[in-house]
C-alpha cells in the first residue's frame, strides 16, 4: 500500500503561527515606520511654515516708518485724502483707516489684542485672544506716473508738499517722486478644511479695482498659524532710540497716534494642519508675556519669536 505524502497537522499549525508572527512584525514595523514618516512630514512643514512666517513678516515690517525720506507727515495729513473703501480698515476713535480724514488720527502702526466682537471694521471672525496687527507705510521703490500700476496707491511727494494719488489723478508730474502706498491687516481666523478646523493667517490689503476705487482685498497667507503676540520698543523721549518694551495690551493711544514705536518683537506659534493620534501635546509655550497651553490633542506644535527694528522710524 502506498502511503501519501504531507503536512501533518502538528506541521500547518506550526507554519500558521510563524506566518502569523512574520505577518505581525511586519504590520508593527509599517505601523511604526508610517508613525515616523507623519512625524518626519509634520515636523518639515512647521519648519517650513517658519521660514515662510519670518520670511512674511521681514518683508512686510521692513520698511515701517518709511514715507519717501519726509520726516513729518503733517502735509501728507492735511492734503486731500482720496475716498476710502466701504468697510474700511478703521478703528473708530484712533485711526481714520486707510486714508487721512479731517480730525481723525492716522496711525501708521497699530495691534490689538482680539476680543470677542470686531476689533477693525474690516475684520470679522478673527481667533479671540491672539492679535491682529495692522501697517502704514511706503515702499521703497519709487515710480514714475507711466510706470504706475492701475490697482495700487502712491504717495507724491517731494520737499515741498506730500499726496495720495493713483494713476489716474490729475497733474502727474514725472520730475517728482511716487513711492506705491501699502496699508495691510494681518490676522487669524479658523477656517474649515474638509473635516477639519485649521488656524490661518490672513491678510487685508487696500487695493484699487478695475472702476478706479479703493478697495479692501481678502487672501488666506498661510494655514497652521495658531497664535500671535507682538512687543513694540518704544521711543519714550523722541531720540530715535528705545527706551522699554510694552506688550501690545499696555500700549496706549496716545503712543499709536504719537508713532513712537522704533522695533517689534513678534512671538507665533505654528500648529501642524492634520492631527496625529499616535501624539498627544499638552505642552505650555510662553509668547513673550502670553502662556498657551495645548489642550492635550493630537497636534504638533512650533514656537518662533524675533525681532525687527525700524530704521526708518529712527531716522524720523
Amino acid at each position: 500500500m502506498r502511503k501519501c505524502k504531507g503536512l501533518t497537522l502538528t506541521e500547518l499549525m506550526i507554519a500558521l503561527l510563524l506566518a502569523t508572527f512574520l505577518l505581525g512584525v511586519t504590520f508593527t514595523a509599517f505601523g511604526s515606520l508610517s508613525r515616523s514618516v507623519r512625524q518626519t512630514q509634520q515636523l518639515a512643514q512647521l519648519q517650513q511654515n517658519a521660514q515662510l512666517v519670518m520670511n512674511l513678516l521681514h518683508n512686510e515690517l521692513a520698511n515701517v516708518g518709511f514715507w519717501g525720506g519726509r520726516s513729518d507727515l503733517d502735509d501728507i495729513l492735511q492734503a486731500a485724502a482720496l475716498a476710502p473703501p466701504l468697510a474700511d480698515c478703521a478703528k473708530a476713535g484712533l485711526d481714520s483707516g486707510s486714508f487721512p480724514q479731517p480730525g481723525q488720527s492716522f496711525v501708521t502702526l497699530y495691534a490689538e489684542k482680539v476680543q470677542p466682537g470686531r476689533p477693525l471694521d474690516c475684520v470679522s471672525q478673527p481667533i479671540a485672544g491672539s492679535e491682529l496687527l495692522q501697517v502704514k507705510r511706503l515702499l521703497g521703490q519709487y515710480a514714475v506716473p507711466a510706470a504706475m500700476r492701475q490697482n495700487r496707491f502712491y504717495v507724491e511727494t517731494d520737499w515741498q508738499h506730500a499726496r495720495f494719488v493713483d494713476s489716474g489723478s490729475a497733474e502727474l508730474n514725472p520730475a517728482l517722486d511716487y513711492f506705491p502706498y501699502q496699508h495691510l491687516v494681518l490676522y487669524l481666523q479658523t477656517q474649515q478644511h474638509d473635516d477639519t478646523e485649521v488656524p490661518v493667517l490672513m491678510r487685508k490689503r487696500l487695493a484699487r479695482s478695475n472702476s478706479g476705487q479703493a478697495v479692501i482685498s481678502t487672501d488666506s497667507v498661510l494655514d497652521g498659524v495658531e497664535r500671535m503676540h507682538f512687543q513694540f520698543g518704544v521711543d519714550a523721549d523722541g531720540d530715535g532710540s528705545l527706551n522699554y518694551m510694552l506688550p501690545t495690551e499696555q500700549m496706549t493711544a496716545e503712543l499709536w497716534q504719537r508713532n513712537a514705536v522704533v522695533s517689534l518683537r513678534y512671538h507665533i506659534l505654528l500648529r501642524s494642519t492634520q492631527p496625529d493620534i499616535h501624539y498627544r501635546n499638552n505642552q505650555t509655550y510662553q509668547l513673550g508675556v502670553h502662556r498657551f497651553t495645548a489642550p492635550d490633542d493630537h497636534y504638533r506644535r512650533l514656537l518662533i519669536s524675533n525681532s525687527v527694528y525700524f530704521s526708518n522710524a529712527t531716522l524720523n
